[in-house]
């Protein structure tokens, strides 16, 4: 539905570069990446906003990169929906429609149904400024959406909301992609956020992309560094891979040897990222599991959490785990514990040193 192509936009000092980009028909696609990263960027030259200096940007195969804002056929939701102060809640709604000059037997059974699905009715003749902002987004969404648009924008638009109604609206979103096979292309530097709403990923850093995929290939595979720091990975350890064999490959990590899932392609030299939910805690003598890697290690400290409590480790190399607090409660976990850490081998990654600036041993989170 929405192609981008060779796309390169400057803003000051900072460009753009080089950016390709598809997203499916009834597809939502979410760009994440550090702030600075150049996604509200992209999203504002798709829009229109800024001109590209190279590249084209593509709607179901029409080249719209040359086109108007009004004529482009998208509809935009930012973090600040930019009601009209002066008019209803109803006549917001019906904005977008009426300035395409859209006939009311085209956008009103839609914008009936919106008001249903979103609770809207009991607003419909109040102004913007006695609503919540939660209902303002409400009223944003579906005006973005009765003009019938070929793809919605999406700009951070639940961040200035509280963890509750950020939630509800995640929902209602989710709902009305599935229902109606909205194509989204959306900013936020919510992760939780992107994995719950998004199906693929685009990783933007310094104007570039680095990664792109579906969300949980993305979340389990970061191909560099800068990418798994991104998105969360607690133990991120420089590595060298010894052999390999049947698929798998051993990697000496500090003074450790673990097993990995992983092709005879790798460089020698890697960047083990090992997430700590993945990481179980045992205690030495109550061993169950079956796991290739059995890591002897001594508790460091234990940092509260919710839901889950980060334990660091010492595992031969410096190790994150994260554990429910019945597990926490049920192995006694104090500093100088000497526990077994079991980690699967699929789940250590191996990043090539080649894909990033290197891991730095110190940028652990503990």
């Amino acid at each position: 539905m929405l192609r981008i192509e060779s796309l390169t936009t400057a803003v000051g000092s900072f460009r753009l570069r080089d950016v390709h980009l598809s997203v499916a028909e009834g597809e939502c696609h979410a760009l994440i990446g550090p702030s600075g990263a150049g996604k509200s960027t992209l999203l504002n030259t798709v829009l229109g906003l800024l001109k590209p200096q190279c590249g084209r940007i593509l709607l179901a195969g029409r080249d719209i990169t040359k086109l108007p804002i009004e004529r482009r056929e998208l509809g935009y939701l930012p973090q600040q929906t930019g009601l009209f102060p002066h008019l209803d809640v109803r006549r917001n709604l019906l904005y977008g429609a009426r300035a395409r000059r859209l006939p009311p037997a085209e956008f009103e059974p839609l914008l009936d149904q919106l008001v249903r699905a979103t609770g809207l009715a009991p607003f419909l003749h109040r102004q913007p400024h006695t609503l919540s902002g939660g209902e303002r987004q409400r009223v944003g969404l579906v005006r973005a959406l009765v003009s019938r648009p070929r793809v919605l924008l999406l700009d951070e638009p639940f961040a200035s909301l509280n963890e509750s109604l950020k939630r509800e609206l995640w929902w209602l979103l989710r709902d009305l992609i599935r229902e109606r096979r909205l194509t989204v292309l959306m900013v936020t530097h919510d992760l939780a956020e992107a994995y719950f709403l998004a199906d693929r990923l685009t990783v933007l850093v310094d104007g570039r992309v680095v990664q792109q995929g579906e969300s949980a290939d993305v979340y389990l595979r970061p191909v560099a560094p800068q990418v798994a720091r991104f998105l969360g990975v607690e133990t991120l350890q420089p590595g060298r891979i010894l052999e390999f064999q049947d698929g798998l490959a051993t990697v000496q990590v500090g003074s450790t040897r673990l097993t990995a899932l992983a092709s005879p392609g790798l460089s020698e030299d890697v960047l083990v990222s090992i997430r700590g939910e993945d990481v179980i805690l045992e205690r030495d003598d109550n061993v169950t599991s079956s796991a290739r890697n059995r890591l002897p290690s001594r508790v460091l400290s234990v940092r509260p959490g919710s839901p889950l409590l980060c334990v660091q480790l010492d595992a031969g190399f410096p190790l994150l785990a994260c554990i429910t607090r019945p597990a926490y409660e049920e192995l006694a976990i104090r500093p100088g514990l000497s526990v077994t850490a079991v980690v699967k081998a699929t789940a250590v990654h191996l990043i090539p040193n080649s894909a990033g600036t290197g891991a730095d041993p110190s940028r652990t989170k503990i």
